[in-house]
């Protein structure tokens, strides 16, 4: 292996990493058919800013989401409150539940 592919190698993993860490996963479980499905959220496009004020406290990003499994028509609605660190202040989901 030269060179030339030692540092395009280390561009790809590179572009990786920073791929994956635009995405925040939630895994649910359905309540009909007990399907497992893993949801991935786009942090950059799936979340809304909130627009609150420098210093004030509570939720700065919201997610809306729908999830539906393979097995089962039941639609599941899933509502998340992020603060600005991106970490899950307060979730809530219908029709299925949250998978730690």
């Amino acid at each position: 292996m030269g060179l030339f592919d030692k540092i395009t190698g280390k561009m790809r993993q590179s572009a990786e990493k920073k791929r994956q860490a635009d995405f925040i996963p939630f895994k649910v479980k359905c309540d009909k058919c007990g399907e497992d499905i893993i949801i991935h959220v786009n942090r950059r496009t799936d979340l809304q800013n909130l627009y609150l004020d420098q210093g004030k406290g509570g939720a700065a990003f919201n997610l809306k989401k729908e999830a539906l499994g393979k097995k089962c028509p039941n639609l599941m609605r899933i509502d998340v409150d992020f603060d600005r660190n991106y970490k899950v202040i307060g979730r809530k989901i219908e029709g299925g539940s949250f998978v730690e």
